[in-house]
């Protein structure tokens, strides 16, 4: 848990860096390969002890996941919409499955009060995870220490530690970079699949993972990142097709800024009468326990 900020400050710091100095005239190519490497991998390692907290200094936007994964003929595709804004801040994570419609949970942390709500679709309210669609809880007593533990941004810090550990292991794995049309820079890196496995970009039942062998762990996950002139992150993209161990992998993981929030972005309240209240740790945890039934059902 506590590399997640890191990675994703670092990451944050070489995408300042590649657009500060991508002055070079639109859809012109940057360094590639070695001397991509080069290029990057130098300013990397000036700024690596002089990362701040890109994170939790982004108030006030909302965010976009789209996530697909296909290993063989199994296959998930879900959508993860999210919106932070205020001071004390207001929460609000939304995860559609694109694969059943009533697969749906939302979560709903409020500046104000001591407890969170958490919204849960007809299946998992079929399948007797709750009694009512709505469910308060205790709000964590330590608060949004880690960022990137809140379900928001949790798969691209994910993405971010694979992209760093990817360059940390070997420099070449930055393969390129090229100044887009309207003033913006995109960057690419290449991750392999044994460390996007390994950090968990999408958690993988053993069934799977368990068939992961040499020759998929070496296969390449083109990472692409784009920036603002400014350095401020536009999109992040995992997006690959490969072979190997006699399986076929298909990936595409595409997650974005989408713009400024507002209380507006966050939800409304049914009265209490339907909101299912558990007061404590207990009763969290057997809810967990019943979700994570329901999930794996």
């Amino acid at each position: 848990m506590s590399r997640r900020p890191t990675a994703i400050f670092v990451l944050g710091a070489i995408l300042a860096l590649v657009s500060a100095c991508g002055t070079a005239k639109a859809g012109t190519a940057l360094p590639k390969g070695d001397d991509a490497a080069d290029y990057v991998g130098a300013k990397f390692e000036q700024v690596i002890g002089k990362l701040g907290n890109a994170i939790t200094d982004t108030r006030d936007v909302t965010n976009s996941l789209d996530a697909y994964f296909k290993f063989d003929d199994k296959w998930i595709h879900s959508t993860v919409t999210s919106a932070r804004t205020g001071s004390p801040e207001s929460r609000a994570v939304r995860h559609r499955s694109q694969k059943n419609p009533d697969e749906i949970i939302d979560t709903y942390t409020p500046a104000d009060g001591p407890v969170e709500y958490t919204y849960l679709g007809p299946m998992y309210v079929q399948k007797g995870v709750s009694p009512t669609a709505w469910v308060s809880m205790p709000k964590p007593e330590a608060g949004l220490v880690q960022p990137c533990v809140w379900g928001g941004v949790l798969t691209p810090c994910r993405m971010a530690d694979s992209t760093v550990d990817a360059y940390q292991a070997d420099k070449r794995a930055v393969r390129g970079a090229k100044s887009l049309g309207d003033g913006k820079t995109a960057l690419t890196v290449n991750v392999p699949f044994g460390v996007f496995v390994k950090n968990k970009v999408e958690i993988l039942p053993p069934s799977i993972t368990d068939q992961v062998g040499p020759e998929l762990k070496k296969a390449m996950v083109p990472s692409t990142i784009t920036l603002n002139p400014d350095g401020s992150l536009v999109s992040f993209v995992m997006d690959a097709k490969f072979s190997g161990d006699g399986h076929n992998v298909e990936l595409k993981y595409d997650f974005r800024f989408t713009g400024k929030a507002s209380l507006q972005d966050m939800p409304k309240l049914p009265d209490a009468a339907q909101i299912t209240v558990l007061p404590d740790r207990a009763a969290m945890n057997d809810f967990y326990r019943r979700l994570g039934e329901a999930q794996g059902s």
